[in-house]
């Protein structure tokens, strides 16, 4: 079964593809906002330098977010096109969730904490709990100020492991912070297309199909530029609430 991960859900759009479990490729590069212009031929020349064309593809996994609202719209829009036109299962995924999948094989009995920076010292993030294969989520995903997440994570005595965008820029942050038992990883191990693909696979191939009117980016949040106009002109917070 040969699976396409595609995750636009950062500024990093990563492609991946898998047959069965084996690796066969991944294109990881920093776009910016030009997922529109470059996504299809990164997607074509993966499969190209694997040896497949787009007819060959049996399935696609794809991050529905949070995340940026340019990229998941434009990587949502692709799949639904591939699903109508090739008429394949497809798999959306929490990004959050990809995220701790694709590092809870270096660990074991801890809590998974993926962030994704969401600005103005917000992040995304859900708790996920990694123990003897299973991964079970804890909380639901959300955007909360990082202040609110550091008060949280002491909730729990397990090991915890910290990670993603919103690990890297409040890393001073959450370094002072007293967390108890907290680790923090500041790269992104394990994140990317082909990791995606084989969660894809996995689910795929137990029948798992996402509705094509179901395949909808998940924002958590406002645009950010509503937020800022909102905030000028409305007497907006930060979250978008008017008072």
């Amino acid at each position: 079964m040969l699976i396409l991960g595609i995750d636009t859900s950062t500024d990093i759009c990563s492609i991946g593809l898998c047959q069965s479990r084996k690796f066969l490729g991944e294109i990881n590069i920093k776009l910016k906002k030009r997922h529109s212009e470059r996504l299809l031929p990164l997607i074509d020349r993966l499969l190209s330098e694997s040896g497949y064309d787009i007819q060959d593809i049996n399935g696609v996994a794809v991050t529905k977010g949070p995340g940026s609202f340019t990229g998941l719209r434009i990587g949502l829009s692709t799949v639904q096109a591939f699903k109508q036109a090739l008429d394949i299962p497809v798999y959306s995924v929490s990004t959050l969730k990809y995220m701790a999948f694709s590092i809870s094989h270096y660990y074991n009995k801890v809590i998974l904490i993926p962030t994704i920076d969401a600005l103005n010292k917000r992040v995304y993030t859900a708790l996920f709990r990694q123990a003897d294969d299973n991964l079970n989520r804890i909380t639901q995903d959300k955007a909360v100020q990082i202040t609110s997440l550091i008060e949280n994570i002491n909730d729990y005595n397990l090991n915890k492991i910290i990670f993603g965008s919103g690990a890297n820029q409040y890393f001073q942050l959450l370094k002072e912070a007293d967390l108890k038992n907290a680790k923090l990883i500041t790269n992104n191990m394990g994140m990317g297309g082909f990791n995606l693909a084989v969660m894809g696979y996995h689910f795929i191939q137990y029948g798992h199909d996402t509705e094509f009117t179901d395949l909808v980016p998940k924002y958590l949040k406002k645009p950010q530029a509503r937020l800022d106009w909102e905030k000028k002109y409305l007497q907006g917070d930060e979250d978008g609430n008017i008072s």
